[in-house]
């Protein structure tokens, strides 16, 4: 995460692999004054750290951030379901140092339990809310490059925000479809015979998903008191 790019190159990094950190972005995050919903997993301040982060990694342009798209919502799902606890993943030692992609999962936290002891060391390290955004992107970067388990968490956060972004909005991600209107991605369509007769015309539908909502879910990104507008 040492060199920083544009949004557009972030998209380009995404299908390449690699990650990346924004930089030059606002310092809003998606939540609000008050939001009576309780999460499924994270406490309030859990998530907000989780909002800031996610936003160094989406930033706010032309399109929402990671956290107004819900990106955090999505995480907290996850962590409430049994991928959060590790079901499927095989958590018996040993676990070696330096190991492959093809070597599976090779922690030995389930994905709950390395957020939450990841997030309150991370933590520890400052408060990334309360920094500007050149700040926080600097923030971020120098925790990605720790040998402990906030290293760990920043590159697994990084993966759930891209995952977030860019899921169906039944999972509480992508809201108002944003990271598929971003990319041009139509959706679940599950056909077009409203537009058989559409021959030599370019047609760019608007976005479903597998719940056909035309406005992805019906559900905004929760919001936490103490956050930002």
């Amino acid at each position: 995460m040492a060199k920083l790019y544009s949004r557009r190159a972030i998209l380009a990094q995404i299908a390449l692999g690699t990650g990346v950190a924004g930089a030059g972005f606002p310092v809003s995050h998606a939540f609000a004054a008050s939001d009576d919903r309780p999460w499924a997993f994270f406490t309030d301040d859990e998530a907000r750290w989780t909002a800031a982060v996610a936003d160094v990694f989406i930033p706010q342009d032309e399109f929402p951030s990671a956290s107004q798209a819900g990106v955090v919502d999505f995480i907290d799902f996850q962590m409430a379901t049994a991928y959060g606890a590790g079901e499927g993943l095989y958590l018996d030692p040993p676990f070696p140092a330096g190991a492959l992609a093809e070597q599976g999962y090779q922690l030995e936290f389930t994905p709950a339990q390395l957020l939450r002891q990841g997030i309150e060391q991370a933590r520890q390290l400052g408060d990334i809310a309360t920094m500007d955004a050149p700040a926080r992107a600097d923030h971020v970067e120098e925790m990605s490059n720790r040998d402990d388990i906030t290293g760990t968490l920043i590159v697994e956060l990084w993966k759930l925000t891209k995952q977030g972004y860019f899921a169906d909005p039944i999972y509480l991600g992508n809201h108002d479809y944003a990271g598929w209107r971003m990319v041009g991605f139509p959706g679940a369509h599950a056909y077009y015979t409203e537009r058989v007769d559409a021959h030599k015309r370019s047609v760019t539908p608007p976005p479903r998903g597998i719940a056909h909502d035309r406005d992805g879910s019906p559900y905004p990104p929760r919001a936490i008191g103490g956050g930002s507008d």
